[in-house]
């Protein structure tokens, strides 16, 4: 067959497959379908396939430009998104996208892979890794050139007893420092103590399976010891279950709706509050920065939602979502979101992440993309520019404003009986 006829039957397919992909989701979304006809969107990309094919200075390798054709779309959909190659897909695991390799929650920011949260002694923490760090070499490939499915893939296949190196982005270091990553054990704990003699402390985690329900049992020991007041700790818990956000948003709210799901052709699904064995009905505040994300950020917007109380820190990473792989053909496929996590009322969590009603700023929260020059043969190559010196907090003023905010009017105490309370584990 000759390279005229292989391109007539690669721009057909290729076409076909582009609008089954892009012009059935545009066509299901009035704002898009408003802003071009699927139709005339097909034909752009006919009219780039053929220049390419009768104007590039070579002969084109038409599957690389297939492929990367594919690829674009799925990430230009959302960081979950991608193009899966037929080895890939038989790799596929569907826990993949929602691991915690090494303790980490690893997302993507401005084209890198980011970690949201690091679960406390994961063997993440223990080697150095912090929330809020850049991941931008795994190994040597470089996280901007892939897929957070692909980087994703790579951290979760270490054996055990194996390791993984990972070049590592942070405000203040004036270059990538490298980190050795071994897999091992690690838990997620709800962690509780008294701040004031009249105010408890509690620090969730990850919204694992079970976690409302330490969470019940730390509030009962807290009520014992005199706590009326709450600040429920938000921060670094950045993933976790729907149906547990639901839940521990039903002990603070306990009735009425507390969070939506979001799905193709406007289907709306409304989640409300659960029956749980205990209800707090105290003065409550939320601490949330950007390591809050996912289920944890639906309940912060519960408590906003329904006036139950304040949320004290900064905005939330903005996450939340389900992904469903759909074959294609070759036996590629294409992971695709297909539910988004939204409040009771407004955008989905991706749209329109979480705002706080106390705002507190910590010196350079948001993170800032370094612009480097991806080369893997150059992965700890220093800017030419000055990094710009960082100074960690030495306090955390986030709860200490909380705190402030608990107390109002009402008479300082004295001293504030700090102790710890030892909570069940998880099942």
């Amino acid at each position: 067959m000759s390279f005229k006829a292989k391109l007539v039957l690669m721009v057909f397919s290729t076409a076909l497959a582009v609008y089954a992909v892009v012009g059935g989701l545009l066509a299901r979304r009035i704002g898009a379908v408003a802003k071009g006809n699927p139709y005339v969107q097909l034909k752009i990309f006919n009219e780039v396939v053929k220049h390419i094919a009768n104007d590039y200075v070579d002969e084109p390798d038409m599957d690389k430009v297939r492929i990367g054709a594919l690829r674009g779309l799925a990430e230009g959909l959302d960081p979950y998104c991608a193009y899966l190659s037929p080895e890939q897909v038989q790799r596929f695991k569907p826990e993949t996208m929602t691991a915690l390799p090494f303790g980490m929650v690893v997302s993507k920011y401005g084209g890198l892979a980011y970690v949201t949260a690091v679960v406390p002694e994961s063997p993440a923490a223990q080697a150095g890794i912090k929330t809020g760090d850049f991941l931008e070499y795994v190994n040597t490939v470089a996280t901007h050139d892939v897929s957070l499915y692909e980087v994703m893939e790579m951290l979760t296949g270490v054996p055990s007893g194996g390791s993984i190196e990972v070049t590592v982005l942070r405000p203040g270091l004036g270059k990538g420092e490298k980190y050795t990553l071994r897999p091992g054990s690690f838990q997620s704990p709800v962690t509780a103590r008294m701040e004031a003699p009249d105010t408890g402390y509690i620090k969730v985690g990850l919204l694992t399976k079970g976690k409302t329900d330490q969470v019940i049992a730390a509030l009962r020991q807290l009520r014992q010891r005199g706590a009326q007041k709450l600040v429920l700790d938000l921060r670094e818990s950045a993933q976790g279950e729907l149906t547990e956000g639901v839940a521990l948003a039903s002990v603070f709210i306990p009735s009425g709706i507390v969070a939506r799901t979001l799905e193709a052709n406007n289907v709306v699904t409304s989640l409300t509050a659960q029956p749980v064995s205990l209800t707090f009905e105290g003065k409550l505040v939320a601490l949330i920065d950007r390591s809050t994300a996912g289920p944890a950020e639906l309940v912060a917007a519960a408590i906003r939602d329904n006036r139950r109380g304040e949320l004290v820190g900064e905005k939330t990473f903005g996450a939340g979502s389900e992904q469903r792989l759909f074959p294609l053909r070759d036996g590629s496929a294409m992971l695709l979101t297909t539910v988004r996590y939204a409040p009771a009322t407004g955008k989905s969590l991706m749209e329109e992440p979480v705002r706080p009603s106390v705002e507190v700023k910590v010196a350079d929260v948001e993170p800032v993309t370094p612009d480097l020059d991806f080369d893997p043969s150059r992965p700890t190559e220093v800017p030419e520019e000055e990094p710009k010196k960082v100074t960690p907090p030495t306090e955390d003023v986030i709860l200490k404003r909380a705190l402030e905010v608990l107390k109002g009017e009402a008479k300082q105490a004295a001293q504030p009986a700090v102790g710890k309370i030892t909570l069940p584990k998880a099942a």
